[in-house]
């Protein structure tokens, strides 16, 4: 049997086998295909997600809700003020020329004199500031200020407290603010103060703060409407102070 199909081969055989061979090719391109398409489908997907999302859908759909009384790290608080009332600037230091000035300015009594030798209110002088001052806005397209007699107080006053103590500070001995002397006057609109000392005359003091960039800034505020001057002579002075309203 071996031998007859050795020595006789069957004329189809070749051609089953060469069939065979065909199949067999088909078969293993079949599988290939659809391992390469099975392999092509299970990794697109995720690629495909990798290079659109940069982080894990839940994690990008999902947004916590901030905790009840939650600030941010760094916020303004302005000035408490009593409704009704315009806000007002904090007062801003800088350096003074060499005749030292800062602003604040007020009508003052001509006899006023205090503890230290030598201090008293100099009215002539407080009232000739309020005449350049207004000058000096009417240039530049401002109304004039109205002389306001809480602010006139208070200026007056931190003068006289200047010149006595020899320090020229936006605050008092007791620690009070410019806000906090204006509402003890009186008036409770305060916006901006500048001081002084060191000037002869009214015409050097207003001219050694418009020479300022910040006091300049508070004499031509157009949004200001009063003003109160104190000048008050003593040792390193006279002293001269500015005070600014919005009413």
């Amino acid at each position: 049997m071996w031998q007859s199909s050795h020595t006789r081969p069957s004329q189809r055989g070749p051609r089953r086998r060469s069939h065979l061979g065909v199949l067999a090719c088909l078969t293993a391109v079949l599988f290939t295909g659809v391992l390469i398409g099975r392999l092509s489908d299970e990794t697109e997907p995720a690629r495909h997600v990798y290079l659109q999302e940069t982080v894990p859908p839940a994690a990008a759909t999902t947004t916590s809700a901030p905790p009840k009384n939650a600030r941010p790290q760094v916020e303004m608080i302005p000035r408490q003020t009593t409704p009704g009332r315009p806000e007002r600037a904090a007062p801003k230091a800088s350096k003074s020329p060499e005749n030292r000035v800062h602003g604040f300015n007020a009508p003052d009594d001509p006899v006023l004199r205090s503890e230290r030798s030598g201090v008293r209110v100099l009215a002539t002088m407080a009232r000739r500031v309020v005449t350049l001052t207004n000058a000096a806005r009417s240039r530049h397209g401002c109304r004039p200020l109205r002389v306001d007699d809480g602010l006139t107080r208070s200026a007056r006053a931190h003068a006289v407290e200047m010149a006595r103590t020899g320090l020229l500070s936006h605050n008092s001995p007791d620690g009070a603010s410019p806000w906090v002397r204006m509402e003890r006057a009186g008036y409770r609109w305060g916006a901006a103060e500048n001081i002084g000392a060191g000037y002869d005359t009214p015409e050097e003091a207003v001219r050694g703060w418009m020479d300022s960039r910040e006091h300049r800034k508070n004499i031509l505020d157009c949004g200001l409407k009063a003003i109160g001057v104190g000048v008050a002579s003593g040792p390193g002075g006279p002293w001269w102070t500015q005070d600014f309203g919005t009413v």
